[in-house]
């Protein structure tokens, strides 16, 4: 192998590895703002007296707004 192949090899670990915490700390991120109050990893669920479905799409489509604030593609 010529050292540029390693360099390339060595680039790609590194890029994957960087890309992959950004993706999880998105994730996370995003789990935190949507939870109001569960814990991650808790299944929602829905409560008889919980906020009717359509509430919920409102408060879907805010967080989505919220998001897409602070995500400038």
């Amino acid at each position: 192998m010529n050292a540029n192949r390693i360099i390339d090899m060595i680039v790609r670990q590194v890029m994957r590895r960087l890309v992959n915490k950004g993706v999880n700390k998105g994730f996370d991120m995003a789990d935190r703002m949507g939870g109001k109050g569960q814990q991650s990893g808790e299944p929602k669920r829905a409560n008889n007296n919980g906020p009717r479905p359509s509430q919920n799409l409102k408060q879907a489509q805010r967080m989505t707004r919220q998001m897409r604030r602070f995500m400038k593609f």
